[in-house]
Parts: structure tokens; sequence; C-alpha cells
């Protein structure tokens, strides 16, 4: 009998332990070649290494890299040697750590993104005065024309709704920037909702979890099960969203958070979250449970297709010849949609 061996990081997590043990429960499986699997998994032991590391895994969940960044390289070496990795290392720290590039690619594919700009930093302590020759001032009056107010300032490389500003008006834009030190700011436009809710998609693989959220400061935000809150056509519309920014990105494990504006027009607002909310008291019995099923079903779905992986995502040049078509965003979104299909429907 083969296995399949499945590295996990997640150091104390209560998600990714309570993941294992339900991996450890699965019968076996049969894969792509007719060959019968059995599913082994464990937390990986990181140490140092030399340059002729072999990878011991079929694949990784990673939960956790980003705190611990000697594991990033690692991860790259095993993907280099057709490890899949869950999120690919290029996906997961890339764009979660630039998040200005995440807009720019979803509005390029006509995925609906609130009008943004990206700010140079506010200070700049490695640059003297006369380094600046070239560098244009602020038009802020056309900034914030075009932005408007209520708006709101964010890290480009924000995590956890950390140093994000709520500006209501010039004074309170300008201190929230000047604020801001050397990090590269997102300015965007509050999408005018007529809701206290928001949506947030947990995404697993094929599986999209579409969830009424309510977000709270001092992790206090709070899933609610409601099979009722959202019309067809915006339930179907954000699905349609989250499949092209997903794959575009190269994102296997991601959520996707979506403002509805008074047409009830959905609006991504955050989109590169690789280590979707794990958390029991936040997500509640029943997101939980489902959030369970649909990471095991990834693992379950890799150890049928029983292949190597690539080293970076195939797709992403693919979705990035779409965005340079000489067509209108409505129609590049058609054609990066049916192309997402090809991964979510088969």
């Amino acid at each position: 009998m083969k296995t399949f061996r499945v590295g996990l990081i997640y150091f104390q997590e209560a998600f990714s332990k309570d993941l294992q043990y339900n991996l450890s429960c699965q019968k076996t499986v049969i894969n792509s070649d007719g060959e019968e699997v059995q599913i082994i998994s464990e937390h990986i032991s990181i140490s140092e290494y030399n340059l002729d590391m072999k990878s011991n895994y079929d694949l990784i969940l990673d939960r956790a890299s980003h705190y611990f960044k000697l594991a990033l390289s690692q991860f790259m070496m095993y993907a280099h040697q057709g490890t899949r990795i869950v999120n690919n290392p290029l996906s997961f720290h890339y764009f979660m750590e630039r998040k200005d590039m995440g807009y720019y690619i979803a509005h390029q594919l006509g995925v609906n993104v609130p009008p943004t700009y990206v700010l140079p930093t506010c200070k700049t302590p490695h640059f003297e005065n006369e380094d600046f020759i070239h560098h244009q001032h602020f038009n802020w009056e056309k900034i914030i024309e075009e932005i408007g107010f209520p708006c709101f300032l964010k890290p480009a490389n924000g995590r956890g709704a950390r140093n994000v500003h709520h500006c209501r008006n010039r004074m309170e834009l300008m201190t929230a920037y000047e604020g801001s030190g050397s990090e590269i700011m997102t300015l965007q436009s509050k999408v005018d909702s007529p809701h206290e809710w928001q949506i947030r998609c947990i995404c697993l693989g094929k599986e999209i979890l579409v969830c009424k959220y309510i977000f709270r400061d001092m992790d206090q935000s709070e899933y609610i099960v409601d099979d009722n809150f959202l019309s067809e056509e915006s339930k179907q519309s954000i699905i349609d969203q989250t499949k092209v920014i997903n794959r575009c990105m190269g994102y296997e494990m991601n959520s996707v958070e979506f403002f509805l504006d008074q047409e009830g027009i959905p609006w991504a607002i955050d989109f590169n979250n690789p280590i979707p909310d794990g958390r029991l008291e936040a997500l509640g019995e029943f997101w939980y449970k489902k959030y369970q099923k649909a990471t095991v079903q990834l693992i379950l779905d890799a150890a049928y297709e029983n292949k190597p992986s690539n080293f970076i995502p195939e797709e992403i040049n693919e979705y990035a010849k779409i965005a340079q078509m000489d067509c209108s965003k409505k129609e590049k979104f058609k054609i990066a949609l049916k192309k997402a299909n090809l991964y979510y429907e088969k």
C-alpha cells in the first residue's frame, strides 16, 4: 500500500490539531492510478538543513510559516522538488505582503474593487532630500475627489486589521498618513453598505463557504449561520469573483471579504488571507465543522490526483495574459471565470 504523507505546520493552533486527528480517521483512498493509499500526517520538524535536503512529504499544509521565516525558504525548496504546498510559498508570502498588487490584479480582471490609491511611504529613512529630484508631490485634491470620505487607509502588508484607519475627513486622513511611517499604504473608498454585516468566503480547494460575518475589534468577530441573507444573484456574483481571485493568485486556501453596496452589488475589500480564521470561538460549531471537512477534502483530492506540483502556480501567467487582452474588464472577467471554472468544476 502506498502512503500519502502530509506535513502540517501550525505549532499550537487547535484547528490544525483537530485536522490532524480527522486525517488519522480517514480510510484509505484509491488514487487516479487505481492504487490504494493511506494518508499519514504529522507536524513538520524544522531545523538547519544543507542544500541536498529532500522533502519527505507529498503535501504540506502551511498555516504558520509567516511566523517562522526559516520555513519559507525550506518550503520553496520543497516546492522546487514537486511537493505540493498549500499555499504555494510565492502566493502565500508575496501576495500577503503586497495587498496593493492583489487589488491591482483583481481590478484588471474585472473584479469589483472599490476605488483605491497606493501611496508612497510617508517616511524614507534611507534617503536624503536630494534623492527626490524626480519625486512628485501628492495631488491630494485629486485623490480625495476620487476616493471620497469616508475611506480607509491601510498598510499594503497589513494583516488582522493592523493599522487600519477609518478616515471621515481630510484632517483624519492626514493625521493617519503622517503616522504611517515607512509603510506603503493603500487608500480605499468605503463601500456604502446598508448592512452591519459583511461577507467572508472561506476557501479550501474547490470549496467556497459563503459566510455572514460581522467584524469586531479585539478578536471578537462573529460568523453567523444564515442561509437566506443573500439573493441568489449576489451570492453567485460573490462566488464567481472569489473563484477568479483565488485562481489568478494561485490560492488553494484563502478568505475573501465583500461588502454589499446600496444596490446589492458586492465589492471585494480584502482577499490576501492565506490562513483563514480557524478559531472555533469565532466560527461557531457549524462553520468550524464545514471548514474542517473542506480542508480534509482538499487533502483527499490531492491524494487522488497523485501528481507532483509545479514550483510556481502555473496559471498565474495565464491570468496575466487575460488581463493584457484588448477588451473590456467585463469581457476579461468572463474569460477569467471560464478558466477558473475548469478548476472548480472538475
